[in-house]
């Protein structure tokens, strides 16, 4: 269910629980029924609550989970450095700690597609299929300006471009939540250890033979052809990493297609989770 508007004080009531890692506390909201169960990691900077919408929907015809990184959100700040590792460790302690079983349907956006790409080779028997949406890659890593706030410089809050007047509610309260200094430190720690969760992700190896969904921007809303047409190639070179993958181009639709283009991304997942029940123990 979506949240109250954001001027209300039960905007700020987070939906779900918390799950007690020991060291701290990671926000997560599970809805709707039936496996596999999917499991959703927002990208740089991102909220669960940003992905409402698609929850909602998917939980019409599955089991879906959303969760805050450590530091964003309603969750807690986490121990450093935060890497691709250290989040796949920490989300798969939350999972079993609430008892979520696998297999289950990773969907990773931006950032968070390092964190389902690394589970899904690192722990495959857990893993029946993987959807990608504009997924970091190892070889584009971001360009941040050199300078004392460095990291900071290269946040990217382009998914809150709107005014605040114009805002969906739920944006709202993400917004505000993650403009929190434990929000923008956690940022701030990712990008700063940008490179090595991608030498994580490669040293992990290769993906197992799951059904695998990448869903990229369309090339056309970019404001350089050239770096435009480099991500295109590598978002097919990630379609390639599973015998079963694909690649979906999101017409109009720029980095954020779950915000511009949400129906996109449950029709993929739809999709996969239907081809995959016949296969499920």
């Amino acid at each position: 269910m979506s949240p109250a508007p954001a001027d209300t004080p039960a905007a700020l009531v987070p939906p779900g629980r918390f799950a007690n890692l020991g060291t701290h506390r990671l926000h997560y909201h599970c809805i709707g029924n039936g496996a596999p169960t999917v499991v959703v990691d927002a990208g740089l900077g991102g909220s669960a609550l940003e992905w409402a919408p698609v929850q909602d929907a998917i939980a019409a015809f599955a089991r879906v989970c959303t969760y805050d990184r450590a530091g964003y959100g309603w969750s807690d700040p986490g121990p450093a450095p935060r890497t691709a590792q250290r989040a796949v460790d920490e989300l798969r302690a939350l999972l079993a700690g609430v008892g979520e079983r696998p297999p289950f349907l990773l969907l990773g956006h931006s950032l968070g597609g390092f964190d389902a790409r690394l589970m899904a080779a690192t722990y495959p028997g857990e893993v029946c299929g993987l959807v990608l949406v504009e997924s970091s890659h190892p070889a584009a890593l971001p360009r941040i300006n050199d300078g004392p706030h460095a990291a900071r410089n290269a946040i990217d809050q382009s998914r809150f471009d709107a005014p605040a007047h114009a805002r969906p509610p739920h944006l709202a309260v993400a917004q505000f939540l993650n403009s929190r200094r434990k929000a923008v430190f956690a940022q701030m720690d990712e990008l700063a250890h940008f490179a090595d969760s991608a030498g994580q992700v490669r040293a992990a190896g290769t993906l197992p033979d799951v059904p695998l969904i990448v869903i990229a921007r369309d090339s056309a809303t970019g404001s350089d052809p050239v770096r435009e047409r480099r991500w295109r190639e590598l978002q097919r070179t990630l379609a390639a990493l599973a015998p079963r993958g694909r690649l979906e181009v999101v017409r109009g639709a720029g980095h954020n297609v779950h915000l511009e283009r949400p129906g996109v991304i449950v029709d993929a997942v739809r999709d996969m989770v239907g081809s995959l029940r016949g296969s499920l123990p």
